[in-house]
């Protein structure tokens, strides 16, 4: 009655794993994919279930169980089952039942304490073949308890005769001490015999022991370090050794056993022992100086490099290993090449000089067609680039700008350029001439950030003769191409500036330093060239809607700004109704941009040229290094100088217009959030409120004051608050007829950074308060904040003040208010 029950259950929708395998291949859409899954899945539970399953059944159902795990379904219903073919005597069934178990199960399983017993007996099994089973399995989801319970076993294996188990079992030893470092006292006595036998396999795993040992019990490293000689022996054997045919690899004798003992030896030699350092470095130049053939050899040396530069081993090792990568470099394997690329990113700040002598290799790896490759050669550029060799290598990375067709890696490489050409500028010509080659080639991938420096670097060159090349150049430049954005911006601000330098005389288009081959001319620059190229930026089509906003809010700064240096009459004509039209654009930002210059427009000449005269010099912010890795070498931006990011930004009056908070002009209402007062100090509040407002009207778009200074001299004045963490001090300054102006100096008692600082403050009704922005929002003992305060009221009238300083110290919010009377009179 039993027969017909099993032929059943042999009667599954899919007989077997080959027919379950060509109906899901077969499907031509997800859906079906789907079905076929969920109904072969609902027949492999039905069989689980059965109690009677014969395990020819079991075996099939799990086969298709390890199949459903390769494609990503779930497996979780049949873990149990794979256990029970564990326990079946057929070697078939134990080798599909742990490589299922292996797969489908893993240390955090509670299931996995089954498998405890039948792991200990199949590793006391007569047939090696099983006991390698049990071995494999164990060393894939050991966990600690297994491991202790377990290790046992393993170590028994490790004393066989037999080569092979005892190679597995070191494997396995080596993972068990990973998952419980206390079992280093187990293995690590018997590891100097172990590390003496000459047979490959076994010494293959005695090497990982020893590895493993070394990094999870570092109680047991210096026995570990005796052990060099030993390794530094049997790589000098390995390396010496003739041809064995058993273990060959296209004419390298054993790779494998060579790349393990390199290894061991690096890590081993990481604690500088000195007194082996002559036997390493004999045998590295033993190893570094076979000729590279195939990819076994290629690995050989790359982990001989590798162990090189690892320990501190000779400057002519070194050298042989640099030029080893070389060597690498000139495959026609990309791997290989990609190999090299990445260890010489490594070994520049150790070497940089050898990396050099290969510069020419490295740049012609800018034009592999595998774009890892091209990586990784341009990281390994940049990583070369000095005083001495800027120009060269310069040269050769815009040219590979200007040919790439990797859109991705652009913004990385402007970046790049800008921090290099910054660093190590042969002269100020050379470094404008690379910024606007750069610009033309790749303004579209130019961030906001690198166009503002370029504009700060700009407006901070003082020789005339340069400023008039830099204004020409930019604007041939953009005549040709209007399509890079980066480009566009920079021109169109420094026309509205510097148009002046240029306009009625010709500008020579003869190229540059950095791009010696354009042919060139002499271009007339007139009011209606400048014009034209204005009328066609500011209907460009092509760029993206933020984009548009930018360059038309700064074709509508250049206009108001060429309205003071055009002497034509319908050349200010057009000018105006440049700005005319967009009055009524879509974008409100352009609009009251807009309007607010033509209000300007419209006032007297000498008014405006006042108003439009050229801003001051601004800080540039100094760019670092980034790397392609994903992570940045270090911080992305700092300012030169100790003034604020926030300083920086208004000297640059928003160059990038990039949109910012507006400032709360109400803060100064919660002062007196408990007055004695109510009314009278709300109404100082407004008035204050009030008068800031007006200080930020449209004039002040035009008017900038010099950066913040970077160190403050704190005078002798006794301070209007002070407690055990800051001291406020108002310091009166020069002082017209009901007009103050007044400083105020916050400076540090405590040791511990203050952050997040904040000085609000109020006036009587009877007076009016101007408020400039502080010179930071961190306060330490050597860095003071500042603000300057204007009041202005009734002639003779006391100044009072009530103050409210908020800040951040230790982690903690803190608030005070206070008042201050008898500083001055008005």
């Amino acid at each position: 009655m039993i027969q017909p029950r099993i032929q059943q259950h042999n009667k599954s929708p899919m007989s077997s794993l080959r027919s379950f395998i060509k109906s899901v291949r077969k499907a031509k859409t997800i859906a079906d994919e789907r079905s076929a899954v969920r109904k072969e899945s609902a027949a492999i539970r039905t069989a689980f279930r059965d109690a009677q399953l014969d395990n020819n059944s079991r075996r099939i159902n799990i086969s298709k169980l390890v199949y459903l795990y390769i494609i990503g379904e779930k497996t979780h219903f049949g873990q149990v089952e794979c256990l029970k073919l564990l326990a079946s005597p057929r070697f078939a069934d134990k080798r599909l039942g742990y490589l299922a178990t292996s797969l489908l199960l893993d240390e955090n399983h509670e299931v996995l304490t089954l498998l405890t017993n039948s792991l200990d007996n199949d590793m006391q099994h007569p047939n090696a073949f099983i006991v390698a089973l049990a071995l494999c399995c164990l060393g894939n989801v050991a966990s600690p308890e297994l491991s202790r319970d377990l290790y046992t076993n393993v170590d028994k294996i490790i004393g066989s005769s037999n080569a092979y188990l005892r190679k597995k079992a070191l494997f396995v030893a080596a993972k068990l001490v990973h998952k419980d470092p206390d079992l280093a006292e187990v293995f690590a006595p018997r590891l100097q015999h172990l590390v003496a036998d000459k047979s490959a396999g076994p010494l293959l795993g005695a090497l990982r022991l020893v590895q493993s040992v070394y990094e999870y019990s570092p109680a047991h490293r210096p026995e570990l370090v005796a052990l060099i000689p030993a390794v530094v022996s049997h790589l000098k054997r390995v390396a010496a050794s003739g041809y064995m045919p058993d273990y060959d690899v296209h004419g390298i004798v054993d790779p494998f056993l060579q790349v393990s003992l390199l290894s061991t030896i690096r890590i081993l030699a990481q604690d500088d022992p000195h007194q082996y350092l002559e036997q390493i470095n004999d045998i590295l130049t033993q190893v570094a100086s076979n000729d590279p053939g195939k990819n076994s050899a290629h690995a050989v040396l790359y982990e001989c490099v590798k162990t090189i530069f690892a320990i501190p081993s000779d400057q002519s090792l070194r050298i042989l290993a640099v030029n080893l990568l070389g060597k690498f470099l000139s495959s026609k394997d990309n791997n290989t090449r990609y190999v090299a690329l990445d260890t010489l990113l490594t070994v520049v700040p150790h070497e940089p000089v050898a990396v050099q002598r290969h510069r020419q290799t490295i740049v012609a790896c800018l034009n592999d067609g595998d774009i890892s490759i091209r990586r990784r050669a341009l990281e390994l550029s940049f990583a070369i680039l000095n005083e001495n060799n800027i120009r060269v290598l310069v040269r050769e990375i815009l040219s590979y700008l200007e040919s790439s067709p990797d859109s991705d890696l652009k913004p990385f490489v402007t970046a790049q350029l800008t921090v290099a050409a910054a660093r190590y500028a042969p002269n100020e010509k050379w470094h404008f001439d690379t910024m606007i080659r750069m610009l033309k080639t790749a303004g579209n991938y130019v961030t906001a950030d690198i166009i503002s420096n370029i504009l700060a670097l700009i407006i901070q060159c003082k020789d005339t003769d340069l400023k008039k090349h830099i204004v020409g150049r930019l604007l041939s430049l953009c005549l040709e191409d209007d399509t890079q954005f980066g480009l566009a911006m920079v021109c169109v601000w420094v026309i509205g500036e510097d148009s002046d330098l240029i306009l009625g005389g010709p500008i020579d288009n003869s190229g540059t330093e950095s791009e010696p081959n354009s042919r060139g001319s002499l271009i007339p620059v007139t009011e209606e060239l400048i014009l034209s190229l204005l009328e066609r930026l500011v209907n460009n089509t092509t760029y993206s809607d933020s984009e548009t906003v930018h360059l038309v809010s700064y074709v509508l700064t250049a206009a108001i700004k060429l309205s003071v240096k055009f002497t034509e009459p319908s050349s200010i004509e057009k000018l105006r109704l440049i700005i005319n039209e967009r009055t009524h654009d879509n974008n409100l930002e352009i609009q009251v941009r807009a309007v607010e210059y033509q209000e300007i427009f419209a006032l007297e000449p000498s008014l405006k040229k006042g108003l439009l005269s050229k801003m001051p010099p601004p800080p540039v912010k100094q760019r670092e290094a980034l790397s392609l890795k994903g992570t940045k070498k270090s911080d992305d931006t700092k300012t030169v100088s100790s003034g604020s990011l926030n300083t920086t930004e208004d000297l640059l009056l928003d160059l990038m217009d990039e949109p910012k908070a507006e400032r709360n002009n109400d803060l100064l209402s919660s002062i007196f959030n408990k007055p004695e007062n109510g009314s009278k100090t709300s109404h100082s509040a407004n008035n204050a409120a009030n008068s800031a407002s007006k200080s930020a009207n449209i004039l002040d778009l035009f008017e900038t004051k010099a950066p913040a200074p970077s160190s403050v001299s704190v005078p002798s004045v006794p301070p209007a608050f002070s407690n055990s963490s800051i001291a406020v001090a108002f310091i009166p300054q020069v002082t017209s007829p009901g007009n103050a102006s007044i400083e105020a100096l916050v400076t540090s008692n405590t040791a511990s950074p203050i952050t997040q600082f904040q000085l609000m403050v109020a006036v009587p009704k009877s007076q009016k308060l101007t408020i400039s922005s502080t010179s930071g929002d961190t306060l330490t003992s050597e860095n003071p904040i500042v603000q300057h305060l204007k009041v202005s009221g009734k002639e003779g009238a006391k100044v009072k003040f009530r103050v409210k300083a908020k800040y951040n110290v230790g982690g903690s919010f803190q608030e005070e208010m206070f008042d201050v009377a008898g500083i001055t009179t008005l």
